[in-house]
């Protein structure tokens, strides 16, 4: 697990010493199947996306987890290049919470379910996503079905002060939750890139 202090200056979207962070809140109860024994899963979402992923640590009180996906954009550190983009390693994390999430619903999938993804972005990069007069957002709802919410009060005790939330709303309706999750995020993570 990791600190809130540790890489604390990296700036979520923002590129910074070549690399991108993105960060995106997760409830408390998922983090150990999404870590998997002894690290497996973590592992393995590492390896296969080149990103470090880490856990910050949260107050006692707060539901929720901070997850940092941080992609190096010069390689992963070992020398080996890093096959996939930022945005698509963040897909990666976010499927595997996806899936932490249909099983705990016995199996059954998440089926027609409201699954939605919060993401932390600095105050003011949000409205990036927003547009201007709200036309970007407009387009992603109308482009994938989701719906897009800024969050800026009675955020969770484990963000930053400066820190705001944009919720992605994905209904699933009989469709694969990747096929909306991907769709939406890319469009999300190409107007704030």
């Amino acid at each position: 697990m990791g600190s809130n202090t540790e890489e604390s200056s990296f700036t979520t979207f923002k590129r910074n010493n070549g690399q991108v962070v993105f960060r995106l809140l997760c409830h408390a109860s998922r983090i150990g199947a999404f870590i998997g024994k002894s690290g497996s899963v973590i592992k393995a979402l590492q390896q296969l996306t080149g990103a470090r992923i880490r856990i910050d640590d949260a107050p006692v009180d707060c539901p929720e987890r901070v997850i940092a996906v941080i992609v190096n954009l010069n390689g992963d550190g070992a020398g080996r290049e890093v096959s996939l983009t930022p945005q698509e390693a963040l897909l990666k994390v976010f499927e595997r919470i996806l899936d932490v999430a249909a099983a705990e619903s016995d199996g059954n999938g998440v089926g027609d379910r409201v699954v939605s993804c919060r993401l932390l972005v600095n105050a003011g990069q949000a409205g990036g996503v927003i547009g201007k007069g709200g036309m970007v957002v407009a387009k992603i709802r109308v482009d994938t079905g989701c719906r897009i919410r800024v969050l800026n009060d009675k955020l969770p005790a484990c963000t930053k002060p400066s820190d705001e939330i944009i919720e992605v709303v994905i209904y699933l309706l009989l469709l694969s939750h990747h096929c909306y999750s991907n769709h939406c995020f890319v469009f999300i993570l190409h107007v704030i890139d």
